[in-house]
């Protein structure tokens, strides 16, 4: 399969940790399994390297049964909707979905969201899903969700299509999450901001939420003023340390900003510096400058628009602007001109 050494050696020690302890007897019954599971992978449309990814991270997968194990997986996988290349991404990002019990789990998240469609887009969407966690757990915290929140079992499904993960964990776990939600970030239940409190205290303990408040407060930020923050994006806590500074010294000491305003202004902690704020500003502040546009347009209006609005706007009609915009981008003005004529943006 073409690995490095290391990745020999690891592989070979767990596969040979889990003969000692299957009670395997003979080593050419586990070479004559792991090719037999190789062949069938390259048969479905698996390539050496995806394999070689596979096995890397799941090395007993080579041990499994072909017949007893590996084709009722596909076949569960296949009538979802998962075939050709989207299988092959599905399980190379997942590998562990060829390990564990698949048909519990899948039947949840069908009951949950509704269509094969969107177990899916679920499983897509994830890094990582515990399928032996979903099948005793993603039901009841929806309902325990419901229940605690009143939101639309519509508006549960979008986010646990993108975060299927986060509503797997234990139950007991789960409403704990809801509790320092609302107790630790001061979200109340009916909140729209509930799913992104659960994302940012499923990551985050309670010392390291304290930990990011004081930064707020060092840079002259009242308690009420990053509590006020935090109700409005709660993933603002969820920036490294290094960047939260770096975040609060631009807004503040460079451009002048005060804290009780940006405590009303989440998106500036949504988005980059240097990708969006920092360009942005310096557009407005030229336009301004040259007399093009009126004092009162705000970046926290201009960051909240899209890279396409936000060229209609503010860049295609000031041919004096494209170069400008360009250098701070890394672009170049041909390719804003391109997306202009392409984009009717």
């Amino acid at each position: 399969l073409g690995f490095s050494n290391h990745q020999s050696l690891s592989t070979s020690a767990t596969l040979a940790s889990r003969r000692r302890v299957s009670g395997a007897k003979l080593a050419i019954d586990w070479v004559e399994k792991a090719e037999s599971v190789i062949h069938f992978l390259k048969q479905i449309g698996f390539q050496q390297s995806d394999i070689r990814k596979i096995v890397s991270d799941e090395p007993r997968i080579l041990l499994s049964r072909v017949s007893q194990t590996l084709k009722p997986k596909i076949k569960l996988l296949n009538d979802l909707g998962l075939s050709g290349s989207d299988l092959v991404q599905a399980v190379v990002r997942h590998p562990v979905i060829l390990r564990q019990r698949l048909g519990p789990a899948i039947h949840a998240f069908r009951t949950v969201l509704g269509s094969d469609e969107n177990v899916v887009r679920a499983i897509n969407n994830s890094h990582w899903i515990q399928f032996s966690k979903a099948a005793n757990n993603l039901i009841p915290n929806v309902e325990l969700l419901q229940s605690y929140s009143g939101i639309s079992g519509e508006k549960i499904q979008k986010h646990i299509i993108r975060h299927p993960s986060l509503y797997c964990m234990t139950t007991d776990l789960f409403r704990k999450i809801l509790t320092r939600v609302e107790n630790k970030l001061g979200i109340p239940p009916n909140s729209v901001m509930l799913f992104y409190g659960i994302k940012c205290v499923a990551q985050l303990s309670d010392q390291s939420i304290d930990d990011k408040c004081e930064i707020f407060k060092s840079f002259g930020w009242t308690q009420s003023d990053v509590m006020e923050l935090i109700r409005r994006n709660p993933l603002c806590l969820t920036s490294t340390e290094e960047k939260l500074k770096e975040k609060l010294d631009f807004l503040i000491n460079q451009l002048g900003y005060k804290p009780d305003y940006l405590a009303f202004q989440a998106s500036f902690f949504t988005y980059s510096i240097e990708k969006r704020l920092l360009p942005r500003h310096q557009v407005l502040q030229v336009l301004k400058e040259k007399g093009l546009i009126k004092e009162h347009h705000l970046l926290s209006s201009a960051s909240i628009l899209t890279e396409a609005n936000f060229l209609k706007k503010f860049i295609f009609p000031f041919e004096e602007i494209h170069e400008v915009y360009a250098q701070l981008t890394g672009s170049t003005v041909e390719s804003l001109g391109a997306g202009r004529v392409k984009g009717h943006i």
